[in-house]
């Protein structure tokens, strides 16, 4: 059904790929921007500046709250506490958090029923992500919860001067402009929420002077988008010898790792600040960089863990990210591995903010793969969603217009249709010239630092 849908968007006039996009864009303003969602920021604006002692104490009593929710609640808790032998009374400090074993994604996929509360009573959207291992990974997510998010997003951007009315231009991997699309406008219009959607698939030498004059036009208060393809955009207005006259007045970047590099390059071409916040689809953690350039812990959201320490020369710590949510009471996750690392400092920050504070984000720095379109394609995720079979995958450029996808399959996977189904998804959303070939192995190599890179690149 979901390919037919595609196809018939693909088709359609461009006016009623507007009027997709703007109905889409409707539907995700109330579950976003709907609710209780001005109550929650309006109650996130008067916490960010709680001192040290208050918010100690409100992540305890929170933290509190959820492991009892999930005692009386979850199932998978139930089993695990009794097992353990957890008490929540005996719950003094968030220190005693460290009693409890860490979630992994696996688990999840494996306890997907008992993670659940079966007797949750508010609006539940299904959702899904496959994180930067390429692993597949559904969970159910409470709407007011998305709400609590999207208020501690825009809490962030209200650090410079961005509301939620004012209208934007986005820079994603989703396929809004069909593939097969190779004259203007390289863009689509999602008016519900003044946004301009703009893809990675349609930013090459053949449109980059098209998105340039459209980003001149103006209209857009702030950008944005992956750093990835914001970065490719900035190298091919260089290269072009082009200029953008009507700058943001910010751009935010996520779902990757901001690297100075980038941030330097695409300030420069762009003429504004860039900033980004850290978070993830299973949304039980987040931290976000203040005026001064340090991220901090969004301590009212949950809380992250920094595990198997490491004391650097300069006297941070970096370690893996645990964390634990506050707000998606429909799947609580308690300790969850996200798969990335952090190195926290210890910072009286003079931006005035006392939660923890975070210098970097490791971990999601990867290659990018380059299509016979000459699209530079660093994430793969979008193919993987619909995947159940696979414990984890990579892909692979060893030569131009090929890539090899290696495989670590789960018990009972059909080889031939999730090849089909990879094929299919890989011609859709990422190139329809794209070569692919598979190779199946039992595990998939680490860097020296024991990093997965999701994406790897051979070509010099």
């Amino acid at each position: 059904m979901k390919d037919k849908l595609l196809n018939i968007y693909s088709k359609s006039p461009i006016w009623v790929q507007n009027m997709i996009c703007t109905f889409k864009g409707s539907k995700e303003k109330r579950s976003r921007l709907g609710g209780e969602f001005k109550k929650i920021y309006s109650e996130l604006l008067k916490s960010e500046f709680f001192d040290k002692e208050k918010i100690d104490l409100y992540q305890f009593e929170k933290t509190k709250e959820i492991l009892k929710y999930c005692n009386e609640n979850i199932p998978y808790y139930q089993e695990l506490f009794e097992k353990i032998n957890f008490k929540i009374e005996d719950f003094n400090s968030l220190k005693d958090l460290e009693r409890i074993p860490i979630l992994t994604k696996e688990i999840v996929r494996d306890n997907f029923e008992k993670l659940k509360n079966h007797n949750f009573e508010g609006k539940i959207v299904h959702s899904q992500t496959s994180g930067s291992t390429g692993k597949s990974l559904q969970f159910d997510f409470a709407v007011d919860a998305i709400q609590f998010r999207w208020a501690l997003w825009f809490r962030h951007k209200k650090r410079f001067g961005i509301n939620p009315k004012d209208s934007y231009a986005t820079f994603t991997g989703l396929p809004a402009v069909p593939l097969n699309q190779n004259k203007p406008p390289y863009w689509r219009e999602n008016r519900a929420m003044k946004q301009t959607i703009f893809t990675m698939h349609h930013i090459n030498n053949n449109t980059v002077r098209s998105v340039v004059e459209r980003l001149n036009k103006g209209g857009f208060k702030y950008y944005s988008g992956y750093p990835s393809i914001l970065f490719s955009l900035a190298n091919l207005i260089e290269e072009n010898s082009l200029k953008i006259t009507d700058s943001p007045a910010v751009i935010f970047t996520g779902a990757e790792a901001l690297l100075k590099y980038q941030r330097d390059k695409i300030s420069k071409v762009f003429g504004c600040l860039v900033t980004d916040q850290y978070g993830f689809s299973e949304g039980c953690g987040n931290a976000s960089r203040c005026e001064k350039d340090l991220f901090h812990e969004d301590f009212e959201y949950g809380v992250l863990e920094c595990h198997n320490p490491k004391k650097n020369d300069d006297g941070s710590t970096t370690g893996t990210i645990l964390a634990t949510g506050f707000t998606n009471l429909a799947m609580p996750f308690i300790r969850y591995q996200v798969g990335d690392t952090a190195t926290w400092v210890d910072s009286d920050c003079s931006c005035g903010r006392k939660s923890k504070t975070i210098k970097e984000i490791n971990g999601r720095n990867e290659d990018f793969v380059i299509t016979p379109e000459g699209n530079k394609i660093l994430r793969f995720d979008y193919i993987f969603k619909d995947t159940k079979s696979i414990r984890e995958s990579q892909i692979i450029q060893k030569e131009l217009g090929s890539v090899t996808i290696k495989i670590v399959e789960r018990k009972g996977n059909n080889r031939s249709d999730l090849e089909k189904l990879l094929r299919k998804e890989i011609k859709n959303k990422i190139s329809r010239g794209l070569n692919i070939s598979f190779e199946y192995v039992s595990e998939i190599e680490r860097t020296n630092t024991g990093k997965f890179r999701a994406v790897k690149s051979l070509i010099k």
